[in-house]
């Protein structure tokens, strides 16, 4: 659990160092626009030095988040923590001394107060963000009270208010009030806030691993399920491939024509389970393993028996494969199957005499491949449905033997394990391309992530 508050903690770290550049550019910006250009009467002098003092700190703070990076110890979480009290505390010193020399309650920046309430409710428990709103207070009374009865000197905002409210006594304590009761507020509302969204998250996070689980369960009984239908169904169909031949007698017009329809449907049903396989393998494999391969040349192995199909159907085929493809880094088999299934799916809905065409080029680290064809087209309603499983296009003939509703499952699976993006444009009786965009290196763009 440590180890994955560390990188929060350290963002803090660095935000509250980024902040600070900017309050002491601020500081000592405003200091002087106010009072050269403004003509207000400021105590330019100290407000330098509580700047000066803020950058110096700020420098001790970087330099400690360097040290916090570079150490891996058990108690780098304490180090942390420490440091964000450290730099909590000197700030609301800081931020004192600063609103003391600058009008006192008289000046603005007491709002301040609030902004850093709010950054240590977001961090640390409901009691330190308290103790924190009570240190704030403490602050801010005691200065306002102080300079009230005139024990430390006050330094108006000459030009700007009216310098005479820090000597009323019920001014004062009706500004602490309401400061006391904002301060609360603030905590309150911060941790509120902070705490429905945790308990969002978390029964986020519960309900996407509960979902999770029983998507891998599910998986895993249609494998088993599968797995064993598919050798049942081997079975039918070697018994009806002997038929067939007629090994065990000669058959009438009739018998052959019953049995070649048996055989048809028991391939259609091996296809169907083989894909069903292929999918939920690939769901159920955690790691892909990736290699080096000439996508030039897996392109070719591709193409070649997709050809004799678009052959038989007439089909106007044409390729194109920039030069600058060449090597890249991924899952070969998977690479091809998803270039097959496209391929397939464009020649089974391309009417003969139509065209397929494949291009595929490199844009800096990315492969782009199209694969269009002037084929039956898909629903512009339907177009997002088309990945999901067992889904057929409504204009699909019924009477056509079509495939299992399973190749484009398995093309988004391929695509989404390789880090890649798919878009589908489709103009229904027209025309229909699917852009497949992969990365030359998933691995890079995994750990860049």
């Amino acid at each position: 659990m440590e180890e994955k508050l560390v990188p929060a903690h350290i963002f803090f770290l660095r935000w509250f160092i980024r902040i600070r550049w900017i309050a002491v550019s601020a500081l000592i910006a405003s200091d002087f626009i106010v009072s050269h250009f403004l003509n207000i009467s400021v105590e330019e002098d100290k407000i330098y030095i509580i700047a000066g003092i803020l950058f110096l700190l700020n420098v001790f703070h970087w330099i400690v988040l360097r040290r916090i990076n570079r150490d891996s110890g058990a108690n780098v979480i304490g180090r942390i923590k420490r440091n964000i009290h450290f730099q909590i505390i000197t700030d609301l010193i800081l931020l004192t001394f600063v609103i003391h020399y600058s009008g006192g309650i008289e000046n603005p920046l007491i709002l301040f107060y609030f902004f850093h309430l709010i950054i240590a409710s977001s961090i640390f428990s409901t009691f330190l963000s308290y103790l924190y709103a009570a240190f704030a207070l403490i602050l801010a009374l005691s200065l306002s009270f102080l300079e009230c009865f005139q024990i430390i000197p006050h330094y108006p905002l000459e030009g700007f208010v009216n310098h005479e409210l820090y000597k009323n006594v019920l001014y004062v304590s009706g500004a602490g009030f309401v400061f006391a009761c904002t301060s609360v507020m603030v905590v309150w509302l911060s941790h509120m806030i902070i705490n429905r969204s945790i308990k969002s998250e978390e029964t986020y996070v519960r309900t996407n691993i509960e979902l999770q689980n029983k998507d891998k369960l599910k998986n895993e009984y249609v494998l088993r399920v599968t797995h064993d239908i598919k050798g049942h169904v081997a079975a039918v169909m070697s018994c009806l491939e002997v038929v067939r031949s007629k090994i065990t007698g000669s058959l009438n017009e009739v018998q052959e024509e019953f049995i070649n329809r048996a055989y048809d449907r028991a391939e259609f049903l091996s296809e169907f389970i083989r894909d069903l396989l292929n999918l939920t393998k690939k769901r159920l494999q955690r790691n892909v393993e990736f290699e080096d391969f000439n996508l030039a040349e897996l392109i070719n192995r591709v193409v070649a028996p997709v050809q004799i199909l678009i052959s038989d159907k007439g089909i106007n085929f044409n390729i194109y494969v920039d030069s600058s493809v060449g090597i890249i880094r991924g899952n070969p088999y998977a690479i091809e199957e998803l270039y097959s299934n496209l391929l397939l799916n464009s020649v089974k809905y391309t009417p003969g005499g139509g065209h397929i065409e494949l291009t595929i080029r490199r844009r800096m680290n990315y492969i782009i491949s199209e694969i269009s064809d002037s084929g039956i087209g898909i629903p512009k309603d339907e177009i997002p449905k088309i990945f999901d499983e067992f889904y057929r296009a409504s204009n699909v003939q019924r009477d056509v033997k079509s495939g299992t509703g399973l190749g484009l499952s398995i093309v988004k699976e391929i695509v989404d394990r390789h880090k890649g993006k798919i878009k589908v444009e489709s103009e229904e009786g027209v025309w229909t391309k699917f852009t497949v965009m992969l990365p030359v290196n998933p691995e890079e763009l995994s750990t860049s992530t």
